[in-house]
């Protein structure tokens, strides 16, 4: 896990994004002494929160909820079953990226973080029956 957050965080400074603190609860996941030295080169700023206390991170918990609800709903509407759960809430994150919020001055999080309008015209219904050609 450790070099999974090296990388996202090498990822964001080449995109010219500079986080300065990182928000995590006590888990040895990200509190060990490679990562902590790491962020300390870095610069970065480590706030811990009490361990079984989303209240302290209610952002982050109210797009979880969110996320999962969208999810819920959509393998509901579309009937599948529950294994495409993974799959449900990476469709959910994706559309939430790409809708309007007033937070955002009425612009989407996807522009707010590139910079350019999304494309959104992959975009199609979750659930929708495929069939795959098998050629060979």
């Amino acid at each position: 896990m450790g070099q999974q957050i090296k990388n996202y965080f090498t990822h964001l400074s080449m995109q010219n994004k500079c986080p300065r603190a990182i928000r995590i609860d006590c888990g040895t996941e990200f509190i060990n002494q490679d990562l902590m030295s790491w962020y300390e080169t870095q610069g970065i700023d480590v706030q811990h929160t009490a361990p079984y206390s989303p209240l302290q991170n209610g952002v982050t918990e109210q797009m979880n909820q969110t996320l999962v609800e969208l999810a819920r709903a959509m393998l509901l509407v579309a009937k599948l079953p529950e294994f495409l759960w993974e799959p449900a809430v990476e469709h959910a994150a994706y559309i939430r990226n790409r809708s309007f919020t007033t937070t955002l001055q009425h612009s989407t999080p996807y522009k707010a973080w590139y910079g350019n309008k999304p494309d959104i015209s992959n975009l199609c219904e979750f659930g929708v029956p495929v069939w795959i050609l098998l050629q060979g």
